[in-house]
C-alpha cells in the first residue's frame, strides 16, 4: 500500500509539471513559474489522493 501512496505522489507531480509547462507555453507565462505552480497543484492532488485512500 505504501508503494501505491508514493506513486500516486509522484504520477500528480509528474503531471502537475507538464500541466505547468503546458499553461506556461499557452499563456505565455513565465517557464520556471509554470513549473513550480504546476508541481506545487500537482503534489497537492497526489498527496490527497493517498491520505484519502489511506483513510478508507
Amino acid at each position: 500500500m505504501n508503494e501505491w501512496r508514493e506513486s500516486a505522489v509522484g504520477l500528480g507531480l509528474v503531471f502537475g509539471t507538464a500541466g505547468g509547462i503546458i499553461i506556461s507555453l499557452l499563456v505565455d507565462f513565465p517557464f520556471m513559474y509554470g513549473i513550480v505552480i504546476g508541481s506545487i497543484i500537482g503534489y497537492g492532488i497526489g498527496l490527497f489522493i493517498s491520505i484519502r485512500t489511506m483513510k478508507s
